[in-house]
């Protein structure tokens, strides 16, 4: 395909594109993107259309582009989740106990049909996600290995729309994430459950691996006291807060990520 070629392909389309293909793991941090020569006969785009592509990539700290060697795909660092999270806090009011509802209905059916179709590789990559969530040395950590394990037993359950909607409301799963993982009560008692369902899903049992998702996702219900019915944006705010000193200001938070 040549420059002069029409194209159905826009620059903001290749954008969305590549972006996706690097939220779904299959550019690996470190790879080197295609060329602008290639991506510009892939799409039907010009190069000089596929460099602003490229170059609203770097804005979005999803790539580094090198001269000389080309466009390397950046690995996500403290500052892009915090800044993500924040970039969530207009998604509108939902409160915990909303998402709570909708977790329910989405990840404890996901549970008790990964129980009977994961493969054993499946099953490998939750066990390994549950594992590094309990050895996390950061909160940052946690939630990032937290949101892993629930994600890889939706993809175990095999059903590619429910994946979908598990990633339409991950942005509220990492807020109410740092809701609880700043709470030692909550995080005491549920990653207790975390072992329990992998055991589940890995032993095939259905029924169990429902119920203690279940049980899992609700302990909220009753832990979170006056904060399950709060904005959540608001809620995931005041936890953010909590990391930072008597002394300092969300700004420091937002200083100190940037430099970690």
């Amino acid at each position: 395909m040549t420059e002069a070629t029409v194209s159905i392909y826009t620059r903001s389309d290749l954008v969305e594109v590549l972006a996706g293909q690097i939220g779904r793991g299959d550019f690996s941090p470190g790879t080197l993107l295609p060329s602008e020569r290639a991506l510009a006969d892939d799409y039907g785009l010009s190069r000089s259309m596929v460099r602003e592509a490229l170059r609203t990539l770097s804005e979005r700290r999803l790539i580094n582009i090198i001269p000389g060697r080309g466009s390397v795909v950046r690995q996500a660092t403290v500052s892009d989740a915090v800044e993500q999270l924040i970039k969530s806090f207009d998604h509108g009011r939902v409160t915990p106990r909303i998402l709570i509802e909708a977790r329910v209905m989405i990840e404890s059916t996901a549970s008790g049909s990964a129980a009977l179709r994961a493969t054993p590789q499946q099953i490998d990559t939750i066990t390994r996600a549950r594992r590094a969530c309990d050895a996390a040395n950061s909160l940052l950590e946690r939630v990032s290995w937290d949101l892993a394990f629930h994600l890889a037993i939706v993809r175990a359950a095999g059903n590619p729309l429910v994946e979908v909607m598990f990633r339409a409301i991950q942005p509220y799963i990492v807020e109410i994430l740092f809701r609880s993982l700043t709470d030692a009560e909550v995080t005491n008692k549920g990653l207790v459950f975390h072992g329990r369902i992998a055991t589940a899903i890995a032993g095939g049992d259905s029924d169990a691996a429902t119920a203690e998702m279940q049980a899992h996702l609700t302990l909220g219900l009753t832990l979170f006291g006056s904060d399950i019915d709060r904005n959540l944006n608001l809620v995931a705010r005041d936890a953010l807060k909590s990391l930072v000193s008597a002394t300092g200001t969300f700004e420091d938070l937002m200083r100190l990520s940037r430099e970690g």
